[in-house]
């Protein structure tokens, strides 16, 4: 449990802080064992050690900028110059590894070869160069050209460690950026996803609310509309023909039935119930239920099938339920002409009555409905009327193959 939480905590910090972290403690190591060996010249070598280990943990979590950071590696170079040319002590070729690990994570495999190599020569001339300044102080033994260039050779294989393995995790830490940044990309699609997948679902549901409340307004409003006609007409042949206005009386309470049969219908509907819908039958029981105890008249003519998709047949459907139901509310047609057919590959739709007509046509709820549902059909729908000579409402939809033909 202690390693599964030590590495949870881990996970709290990005591998190149780690990294120098444990760089920062090694270095510390390295310098405290040097200082112990600097004999006599302790106190410088105590001085450099710390400027150096400052600059080091300086530039490695505080510095950001490119620029500052040059200079610090600059300082950190010199700083080891003069440690290695003043002390003759192992180590050095690590310490100079670690001072380049935090440039490593920092920069491109290019620049790491090119400043890693630079510090490689560098290093090794501050090694010759010190060997010779040794071999000219008056106890010193000659210079050993071979003993220099030996150890310069297998210092290389330290600072070639030190690079193989910076520079992997130089990749590593790029490679995990990278795979965080694309994952909080794929968080932020998957959240603007999920945003319009509401939206989509919300539009979705005011679309069939609309489409719910049209049928409504169409079938239902179409049926009270001609039940009240039918009880007008009884009230006035009440007294003179009590038995015509017995007939009106049932047939509005047929249309009452019908009303609320269309009601339950829409309820089903919108409760995910589905219903095959038959256009020729219902355009009939339409006609019938307006002409039947009232003093309507409808010529119809219409084919007994007409293969169109169920939108369409409702729209139909529903069109000529608003046009008839408009002319008997505000125009007092008593007549209408009605055809349904098919030419040149379309549907076409005519429903003219002899109401009063009007010298400018405006355009309600159910005239922009039926207007819109053509053009949203691929179709369109026109509207023409003029005073004292009725309405005429035309419509033309995409069609396909004609069955049979009623006339009325």
């Amino acid at each position: 449990m202690k390693g599964k939480d030590l590495i949870a905590k881990l996970q709290k910090y990005a591998v190149a802080d780690i990294v120098k972290a444990g760089c920062c403690a090694c270095m510390f190591v390295l310098l405290v064992i040097l200082c112990a060996q600097s004999g006599s010249r302790w106190y410088i070598s105590l001085a450099l050690a710390l400027t150096l280990f400052i600059v080091f943990a300086v530039n490695s979590f505080f510095v950001k900028k490119i620029v500052v950071k040059t200079v610090f590696y600059a300082a950190e170079y010199v700083l080891m110059l003069v440690y290695s040319l003043i002390f003759s002590m192992p180590f050095f070729s690590t310490l100079y590894s670690l001072v380049l690990v935090d440039f490593y994570l920092n920069n491109s495999l290019k620049s790491n070869c090119i400043f890693g190599g630079f510090s490689y020569i560098a290093y090794s001339v501050s090694i010759v160069a010190r060997d010779y300044l040794i071999s000219l102080a008056p106890e010193g033994a000659a210079f050993d050209f071979a003993a220099s260039f030996a150890t310069v050779v297998n210092e290389f294989i330290i600072f070639l460690l030190v690079f193989t393995i910076a520079n992997m995790l130089n990749m590593i830490v790029k490679k995990t950026a990278e795979a965080e940044k694309n994952l909080q990309e794929v968080v932020a699609r998957e959240k603007k996803l999920q945003e319009a997948n509401e939206y989509l679902k919300e539009a979705a549901k005011l679309e069939e609310r609309n489409r719910i409340a049209k049928q409504i307004h169409d079938t239902t409003g179409h049926s009270i509309t001609t039940i009240i006609m039918q009880t007008e007409a009884a009230k006035l042949e009440f007294d003179k023909d009590p038995a015509a206005a017995k007939r009106k009386i049932v047939s509005a309470n047929l249309q009452a039935v019908s009303a609320l049969e269309e009601l339950r219908k829409s309820v089903r509907v919108l409760g995910g119930e589905y219903t095959p819908f038959n256009l020729a039958a219902s355009l009939e029981k339409t006609i019938n239920e307006t002409t039947e105890g009232t003093d309507i008249n409808i010529r119809a003519k219409y084919p007994d099938e007409i293969d169109v998709d169920e939108e369409a047949a409702f729209f139909i459907y529903s069109s000529l339920k608003e046009g008839l139901n408009n002319g008997i509310r505000h125009g007092n047609s008593t007549a209408f002409l009605f055809e349904l057919k098919i030419a040149d590959g379309k549907v076409k739709f005519l429903l003219s009555d002899n109401g009063t007509g009007a010298k400018e046509l405006k355009e309600g709820y159910g005239l922009r409905t039926m207007r819109e549902g053509a053009e949203r059909l691929g179709g369109k729908a026109e509207f023409t009327s003029e005073e004292g000579e009725g309405t005429e409402i035309r419509i033309t939809l995409p069609a396909h193959i004609q069955k049979g033909e009623k006339d009325d």
